[in-house]
């Protein structure tokens, strides 16, 4: 018999389950989706999770997604979500149940874990996430921008704290998203400060079931249990005098920008000493950031045994808005709005039985004598901080428990909400039109509209870019893009006094071909203006004009020159993933067929199940898609011209094939000499992905019972299964062989093998993208999902099945991949 949800959630966490979590399943198991309204410390991500991990033991692929990803506004909180999970997740989950280990993964902008989405947990951000969904990664070259859609249409997906979501970018383009994937991507959204206006209008937009928590039950949650929480607003600055004047066992000082911080640890640190004062922002390195971190938990968690003696203060940015499960007695923050001040007010008094104070402070002036409400820069986000500070005012000094706080949101939020949603109401056919582009052509040029305007740039130090390897694979620094802007002048007056040739600079992707089989290159341009900040997501400025350390982490200065960026690390997976051996066609497809039958049709059941009722496809339709495209994928290969290639270079190296007769889609690739051979060559690899995809045209028209929207979905897979954007074929001619090959693939995943009577030999009179998707409303919606489940399963499966396949314990990233199938990259 089935464990019941409630004995399963007891099992694994030694703790009841509340009733609002039982809801929040049983909507997701009828296949319903949730918007989740909890207070802080009320086990909101458990609720979102373990749905998932129960689903994941008890029931099969097409009744509930194998992954999730688990987005989240913030780095520092993916971060200490995947620590947790990390430990427990095998506990609860039966490596049977997965035929693998179940793995805990992380994907955010410093901590490239898992860029090709493949780990069962997925702990991201909701940059990372949007940024794939739509088909524009930023942790994927451009190349490969078709890769992950997939991974999160065929994921459950929660979002957690959505209210911090950028409101002009990644909140509406999400619920825009979600519009679109509710019928087949089961997803959460959750956050303790949704206006009642919001949240009633989400519910509508979204179909989803609301799960709030009852009055009655508060009650029945310890950690809303006997404490007391008092605001009060001060007139003056957030100082350190401010600070010690109230300061007791504990205190946390939260400040909007990382320069405040620095300089208030600084001056703490003046008078009470560094020992008692701990600084964590988003500008330390990884390692050093953890280790802060992990000081916090003990010295201000729930447990006060593991308390030192000595009292201390935090001081802090918005880094531990969210996610760190902490206390104090006293908490210090400059103004913002209303719900990052709630949530940041539950870093105090958070557990039962405590008594806390919240003292809110006015922002200092700018260059002008305004308010520098940075980084809440938009009008209305500095409504919203002026409309707090009333809201706040009028209950200086009062207690606010839970249904306090919903209604200063109300207060301070509804009319912005209101505001916000009609523009989004507005925008609406913009924001399909830019997502669509986006989508189609992987016009990465939409991502500041629909993910982030306001957003951040990672900042690396070194002196010489060309020699750290993969700039995307090193530790660098977040700074939000208006800091680096407004630092661009002084940086060019320090260059000019130290001598530099230059003090910023971006990278620039050269273009790859249709069959590269090598690593992304790149190539460094100097920063001339502050408006070059807009080109790019990553940048590399000069040591000598920054200076690191672990006590206050990252800042420009004049003085510096001391701290490098590590370079890109050397790994096994970095020196032997363009290694393949000698693969026939017959044999590249069943071992692709194999990979995929055990690992990756699961992966896309739910998804695919859903979707096929959606589209009106037939049963089975995305599973008999894929199989076809993992068929007929590689057809190019059997030009005449392809072959002869092949042939000449296996004589090359040494090694010519034995059988004249056998068609090869893998030549032996394992050294350098052998990469050196293949470039003294006099004859070139011709290209073979879009010329595959004309050649198996009709043989997806007879194999898909006529389906017009699969069709188009599996050419357009063949098509870019090595490249995103190709658009156009080349003149071939199949080997006499082809035809038998073919037979043999079909045979490999049960497809009728009849179908090569269709196979086009040459070239028909035609023009790709008239064969391939069309931009809607020519192609529906639908039609793109499936070609992004259809590309995902056929690109990953192709790249896992290339003759190496590397494994977890010879991966130099232990994050990636999953046990059973650790991708590397794919063969031209």
């Amino acid at each position: 018999m089935t464990e019941p949800y409630s004995d399963f959630f007891k099992r694994v966490t030694g703790d009841d389950r509340y009733e609002f979590q039982q809801r929040a399943f049983d909507a997701l198991a009828r296949g319903s989706n949730v918007i989740l309204q909890a207070p802080t410390g009320a086990g909101k991500t458990r609720t979102a999770i373990y749905p998932f991990l129960y689903h994941l033991a008890h029931s099969n692929a097409e009744s509930f997604p194998r992954q999730c990803i688990y987005s989240v506004p913030m780095r520092t909180l993916a971060n200490q979500f995947a620590v947790e999970y990390r430990r427990s997740l095998p506990s609860c989950i039966p490596t049977q149940a997965l035929h693998a280990e179940p793995q805990v993964t992380i994907q955010t902008g410093d901590e490239s874990g898992d860029p090709t989405l493949q780990g069962t947990l997925i702990f991201t951000t909701i940059d990372q996430t949007l940024s794939n969904v739509l088909g524009v990664p930023y942790a994927l070259s451009s190349g490969r921008a078709n890769l992950n859609a997939g991974g999160v249409i065929s994921s459950y997906l929660v979002f957690d704290e959505f209210h911090l979501f950028p409101p002009d970018g990644a909140f509406k383009t999400t619920l825009q998203v979600l519009r679109l994937l509710k019928d087949i991507t089961p997803f959460t959204l959750m956050t303790a400060t949704f206006s009642s206006t919001m949240l009633s209008e989400m519910q509508n937009l979204l179909n989803a079931e609301v799960v709030s928590i009852a009055d009655e039950e508060l009650g029945q949650i310890p950690s809303q249990r006997a404490k007391v929480r008092r605001f009060h607003t001060v007139e003056g600055l957030l100082t350190a005098d401010a600070v010690l004047r109230r300061h007791d066992r504990r205190s946390v000082a939260i400040c909007n920008t990382v320069e405040r911080a620095q300089q208030l640890y600084t001056d703490l640190s003046r008078q009470i000493g560094r020992d008692r004062v701990i600084l964590l922002h988003s500008r330390f390195t990884r390692e050093h950031r953890n280790a802060k971190e992990r000081l916090i938990r003990l010295e201000f968690g729930k447990d006060k045994s593991t308390w030192s003696n000595k009292d201390l203060i935090l001081v802090a940015t918005q880094v531990i808005e969210v996610g760190l499960d902490i206390t104090c007695q006293n908490l210090h923050t400059e103004l913002a709005p209303a719900a990052s001040i709630i949530q940041r007010a539950g870093r105090c008094a958070r557990f039962p039985g405590e008594q806390g104070d919240v003292y809110v402070y006015a922002v200092p002036p700018d260059a002008l004598g305004l308010p520098n409400y940075a980084p809440y820069t938009s009008k209305d986000e500095q409504e919203l901080c002026v409309a707090t500070w009333k809201a706040l005012s009028e209950r200086d000094g009062m207690a606010v428990d839970f249904r306090a706080e919903q209604e200063v949101i109300d207060q301070v939020h509804s009319t912005a909400d209101r505001r916000l949603l009609d523009q989004m109401a507005q925008e609406e056919r913009q924001i399909w039109t830019m997502m669509e582009r986006a989508m189609a052509l992987s016009d990465t040029s939409v991502r500041r509209e629909l993910i982030r305007k306001i957003d951040s740039r990672r900042l690396l130090v070194h002196e010489n870019p060309d020699t750290i390897g993969d700039p995307f694979a090193c530790q660098g620094f977040s700074l939000w893009h208006g800091t680096l802007r407004g630092k661009f002048k002084e940086l060019e007056t320090w260059r000019q006094e130290k001598g530099l040739d230059w003090a910023l600079r971006y990278p620039i992707e050269v273009e790859e071909g249709d069959d590269t089989h090598e690593p992304t290159q790149y190539r460094w341009v100097n920063v001339s203006s502050a408006n070059d900040i807009e080109r790019a997501v990553l940048f590399i400025v000069h040591p000598s004009l920054v200076a690191y350390d672990e006590d206050v982490g990252f800042r420009f200065t004049p003085d510096g020159g001391g701290y490098t960026t590590e370079s890109a690390p050397l790994t096994v997976e970095r020196k032997d993933v363009y290694a393949y051996q000698l693969q026939t066609y017959a044999e590249h497809v069943q071992a692709m067929g194999h990979l995929y039958e055990n690992v990756l049709a699961s992966r896309m059941a739910y998804a695919a199940t859903r979707l096929e009722k959606k589209a009106h496809f037939f049963p089975c339709a995305l599973d008999r898609a894929a199989r076809l495209a993992i068929a007929i994928h590689d057809l190019g290969k059997l030009d005449e011209r392809w072959q002869a290639w092949a042939r000449a270079y296996q004589a090359q190296i040494g090694e010519p094939l034995p059988d004249a007769n056998e068609m090869v889609v893998h030549t032996h690739k394992e050294t350098h000499e052998h990469e050196s051979m293949e470039r003294s060559m006099n004859i070139r690899r011709p290209p073979h992905a879009a010329e595959g995809a004309i050649a198996g045209a009709k043989v997806a028209h007879y194999i898909l019972g006529q389906s017009e929207g699969l069709r188009r979905a599996v050419i357009t897979a063949i098509a870019r299964h090595h490249s995103a954007q190709t658009r156009t074929f080349d003149k071939y001619r199949l080997h006499p062989r082809a035809e038998d090959a073919l037979s043999r693939a079909l045979d490999a995943v049960r497809l009728d093998r009849s179908a090569v009577q269709y196979l086009l030999t040459e070239p028909p009179n035609s023009i790709l993208e008239n064969q391939m998707l069309l931009l809607p409303p020519d192609n529906p919606d639908t039609w793109w999902l499936a070609y992004f489940l259809i590309v995902r399963a056929l690109r990953l499966a192709d790249m896992a099945s290339s003759g190496r396949v590397q494994t977890a314990e010879n991966d130099g990233n232990a994050q990636g991949g999953v046990a059973a199938m650790n991708i590397g990259s794919e063969e031209g």
